[in-house]
């Protein structure tokens, strides 16, 4: 039984030590055409920086390494060309005066690993010089590899003003490798994509392949490869939990499967799959890696999260270049895998229309709870003992328990998102805070499911319980004023009317200055 390739992204170090090594050289065989430059938007863990390894290797010419894959019989061996392999992660710092220092000595040190004397200043400058020299040393063109190019600006999303100044500075850096003449393929990975930077802008930008039909599968493990290449260790765990192999494999599907680029194809998180079978656990591997910092920050100053309790969420026409000032939430959630592309619901091929959704058990276990914790300040293991008050008061019908549960959730929030500089806070935030903290609670939740009437905020679903919510928020207006109109919106509108066959509770929210008052009426049959 091969051992597994937990954490190690080295193409050479999985070859050579005899690592599982799922074969995606396939792919780089039909994209790997002298002059083309490339784009690929994957969530973090998700391989890209081992499909960087392995284009490194192989303009490398080290023919050895690839001996058994697909490539190798079909790769001229005879040329190779020189590669420089960047990690912007290096060059991620918390000031442009950091991010500058760190971008020279990137460069002074690829400088002197290749014997060159550099004469410009600054680090496009520098850039450029290595590129010339490497390509007149070597009479040869030259592979350019940047992994997680947007990284240096993610890590500072929450002071805008920094983040835009590190993009134009990273505009000049990635702004030479629009010239051609030194290059010869140009492969860049991240996970958003900025508008307004030059490697996506002008004659020669990068083509995008993050949406592609026939590259969907160039990241990730494949139902097919998942059986193929893991099959003794799937046979492991099939006699550690004692059920059958399709039981095991049911049970991977659901916790880890789900990713998709497509709508079609359907792909499972590398460091997930390889977390359960070195763990021989269950658990959510990818989640606890830890959330990224910039989705958090943008979360705080952008509270309004009302796709996360939105069904059905839909993305229509080409993905969207992000802008600093104008991030579309729907697609960073998209690009950081917190949603995926569940189904194409195209309905011509010059109009792209896609439903999204959460993609599998683990996101969906985890993702809750980690905003949660992320506005209440309580760490995810409290997140349980916050909101089991909540289930609990709604079973039993306890109103002045219910009151309790949601006053403590409000007040665990912190001043600063209600200070007064944040214009943010509505009625929206407050029902994205209320989705979290009753999906955590372990209700089956729908957000404004719609009926021939309108929509009612939340259908809660328990066994054979069903509770209407609806949600008023004002400060202008009186807790009274609001529970009355919102019972009475219930009541016209009889969003409880296809549940009229279980027990139904009404459910009247009404939050107002940090505060909240409900009342809670059983419906008579």
């Amino acid at each position: 039984m091969k051992d597994l390739p937990t954490g190690i992204g080295t193409f050479s170090i999985l070859i050579e030590n005899d690592y599982i090594y799922v074969d995606k050289t396939k792919f780089i065989h039909k994209m790997a055409k002298p002059g083309k430059k490339y784009f690929l938007s994957r969530p973090r863990r998700f391989g890209k920086s081992l499909f960087l390894s392995t284009l490194k290797e192989l303009y490398k010419g080290n023919k050895e390494l690839f001996k058994g894959l697909y490539i190798y019989d079909k790769w001229d061996w005879s040329k190779t060309c020189p590669v420089i392999h960047l990690n912007m992660i290096k060059a991620s710092k918390n000031n442009l005066n950091g991010v500058k220092e760190s971008l020279n000595n990137l460069m002074d040190k690829l400088a002197y690993k290749n014997n060159i004397k550099l004469f410009g200043t600054d680090p496009s400058d520098k850039l450029a010089e290595i590129i010339e020299e490497i390509s007149l040393k070597n009479n040869s063109k030259v592979v350019v590899l940047i992994d997680e190019y947007d990284k240096p600006i993610l890590d500072n999303i929450s002071d805008l003003k920094l983040a835009d100044d590190i993009r134009k500075e990273l505009n000049n850096f990635y702004g030479v490798l629009k010239d051609d003449e030194f290059l010869e393929f140009v492969f860049v990975t991240g996970v958003t994509k900025f508008s307004k930077t030059s490697i996506f802008s002008g004659l020669n930008n990068l083509t995008d392949i993050s949406f592609e039909n026939e590259y969907s599968n160039i990241c990730g493990y494949s139902q097919k490869e998942l059986e193929s290449y893991f099959n003794e260790w799937i046979l492991n765990l099939t006699k550690i939990f004692s059920v059958s192999q399709e039981e095991i494999l049911n049970d991977i599907k659901s916790c880890y499967n789900g990713y998709s680029y497509n709508g079609y194809d359907f792909l499972y998180n590398p460091y997930s799959i390889l977390s359960l079978f070195e763990m021989k656990k269950f658990d959510n591997f990818w989640f606890e890696t830890g959330t990224p910092s910039f989705l958090m920050e943008y979360m705080k100053n952008n509270p309004d999260i009302k796709v996360l309790f939105n069904p059905n969420p839909i993305i229509e026409g080409s993905f969207p270049n992000f802008e600093l000032n104008n991030l579309d939430f729907k697609t960073l959630l998209l690009q950081t895998g917190y949603l995926t592309i569940k189904k194409d619901i195209s309905k011509d091929k010059k109009h792209s229309k896609y439903l999204l959704g959460i993609p599998n058990k683990e996101v969906n276990n985890s993702l809750y709870r980690t905003i949660l914790a992320f506005y209440t300040k309580h760490s995810i293991n409290d997140t349980e003992s916050l909101t089991e008050p909540i289930l609990n008061a709604i079973i039993t019908q306890d109103e002045e328990s219910l009151n309790t549960a949601f006053n403590v959730i409000l007040g665990s929030t912190p001043h600063q998102i209600y200070d007064g500089t944040n214009k943010n806070i509505n009625e929206a935030f407050y029902k994205g805070l209320l989705f979290t903290a009753l999906f955590t609670a372990g209700f089956n939740i729908q957000g404004e499911p719609s009926s021939h009437k309108g929509e009612v905020d939340f259908i809660l679903k328990n066994n054979d319980l069903i509770a209407n919510i609806e949600v008023k928020s004002n400060d202008k207006n009186s807790y009274e004023y609001m529970i009355k109109e919102a019972m009475k919106q219930i009541h016209e509108k009889k969003y409880y009317q296809p549940y009229l066959n279980k027990k139904v509770i009404l459910i009247a929210v009404a939050i107002k200055n940090r505060e909240v008052k409900c009342k809670m009426e059983v419906l008579s049959n």
